[in-house]
């Protein structure tokens, strides 16, 4: 077995453990003969997926399968429409009991928004002390809770209902000694102290991040966690004092700068906690449109440059990824879809399309189209990658629109739709010769695109010219 030496940091103190093994194993005929990935987070915010182990079901619908962890962890299986998720220990093992089986439809596979729905898998071989059980218990308890009383909770500070229920159960699991429980059940009840006083910001992080170890692995702490720095460079930063983190964020070294500003106060005196929250403000600064992608690669690449933290280096490098993705000069994601791969437009411009045809934007789109193309094909190519469920539907609308480009319909079980990371239809992307990101996301046919397209043919005639 090898060895892997990991930090456990908990309000306990520092605690290392060594990679362990952990058991699933269970039956279900429903599922035979499938493949069923075991799958977790690779850090505490980026939701990038990491994948532990297979379990390969037999025809019986038997499976057994062994992995290492070094710390306790939530992980979750991919279900069809649901994701049935549990927390695993090291060491231990676990019958687990599988949900009926419920595959995604067409639609559902080809739906960017789609959301599976999350159930508590349950264990033939449960021990009603263990984790797991505890977890399940308080979870009914404290969400009936908030579901029942929500109005006698929320924004009621000293007054809310939530101060007698926290009371009740910390006295109802005092006997409780688990480590990884005690951390979650202060957490969750934290986040009723938070909907009684949504504005106390500065009592909130001094009261439960403060000079507190980081509890990364656990799924109340980052819960918590995430509510109170939710995009802290335009929220939670300005409650403190907006001109100073306004001012060193536009200075010629933002990272320093931040950083400087941030060791200004108590709470933010531990070097790892400073990092990690700043990279994930400066990460969500990026989806809020505080600033620019290039701008949030550049502090993020410094904070990973300057820590020696696992779960830092794990962030940092999640978060870099997923902010480099579709970036100009950056490689597009290769494709396949039906016959035509993008590979086959090396060496050529590519106007790129993720559509719908049933979308009420495509009849529009698809007219304006048909005139880029007429007008700048000669220099660009074009194509239209459609997300339709309905095969016969969307032969019969390319006979009706006999477009003079390429519109091919995306298989269920294409992952171009996910490699891409489109959520909008349509979308669109242009694609240099050298198959790199040109512009993304581009313009479409009606917002000026003609623009881009002259300034494109402007660069060809120049590269033809000097070839000369």
């Amino acid at each position: 077995m090898r060895s892997l030496v990991l930090f456990l940091i908990l309000t306990l103190g520092v605690q290392s453990s060594f990679a362990k093994k952990v058991k699933l194993f269970g039956q279900h005929a429903a599922y035979a003969n499938m493949q069923i990935k075991v799958l977790c987070y690779d850090d505490a915010f980026s939701k990038t997926e990491k994948q532990l182990a297979i379990l390969q079901l037999d025809k019986q619908g038997q499976f057994s399968v062994e992995f290492e962890i070094a710390e306790t962890q939530m992980v979750f299986l991919p279900l069809g429409v649901f994701r049935g998720y549990f927390f695993v220990e090291a060491g231990k093992e676990y019958q687990v009991s599988l949900p009926p089986r419920r595959d995604l439809s067409p639609a559902q596979k080809l739906d960017p928004f789609f959301e599976p729905q999350d159930v508590f898998l349950g264990f033939r071989n449960a021990d009603k002390n263990g984790l797991n059980s505890l977890i399940r218990q308080f979870d009914n308890q404290i969400d009936n809770f908030i579901n029942q009383n929500f109005d006698g909770i929320y924004n009621q500070g000293s007054s809310s209902l939530g101060i007698d229920f926290a009371k009740q159960m910390k006295t109802k699991f005092a006997d409780v000694k688990h480590p990884y429980f005690r951390v979650y059940l202060e957490y969750r009840l934290a986040y009723l102290d938070y909907l009684a006083s949504p504005e106390a910001y500065i009592r909130m992080e001094n009261q439960y991040f403060a000079n507190r170890g980081m509890a990364l692995n656990n799924l109340a702490y980052t819960t918590l966690f995430k509510k109170i720095y939710d995009n802290s460079l335009a929220s939670a930063f300005h409650r403190r004092e907006k001109s100073k983190f306004s001012k060193a964020l536009e200075s010629s070294n933002p990272y320093q700068a931040l950083d400087d500003a941030m060791k200004a106060y108590s709470v933010y005196q531990d070097k790892n906690f400073r990092d990690l929250l700043l990279a994930k403000s400066v990460f969500d600064g990026t989806e809020n449109g505080l600033l620019t992608r290039s701008k949030a690669i550049g502090i993020i690449q410094k904070i990973k440059q300057n820590s020696q933290d696992e779960n830092l280096t794990k962030l940092t490098r999640n978060f870099l990824t997923e902010l480099s993705h579709l970036l100009k000069n950056t490689n597009a994601p290769l494709f396949k879809v039906g016959t035509i791969s993008l590979e086959d437009y090396k060496g050529k411009y590519l106007y790129l399309n993720f559509c719908n045809t049933t979308n009420s934007v495509w009849e529009r789109d698809s007219e304006l189209l048909e005139k880029l193309k007429e007008a700048f094909g000669k220099d660009i190519e074009f194509l239209s990658l459609a997300s339709d469920v309905d095969p016969i539907r969307f032969q019969n609308r390319l006979k009706e629109e006999k477009a003079t480009w390429p519109i091919v319909q995306i298989d269920k079980n294409n992952t171009v739709l996910r490699d891409y990371k489109i959520k909008v239809f349509p979308s669109y992307i242009i694609i240099d010769p050298e198959g790199k990101v040109y512009q993304y996301p581009a313009r479409g046919p009606h917002d000026g695109i003609e623009k881009i397209f002259v300034k494109i043919q402007r660069q060809i005639l120049r590269e033809n010219y000097s070839k000369k």
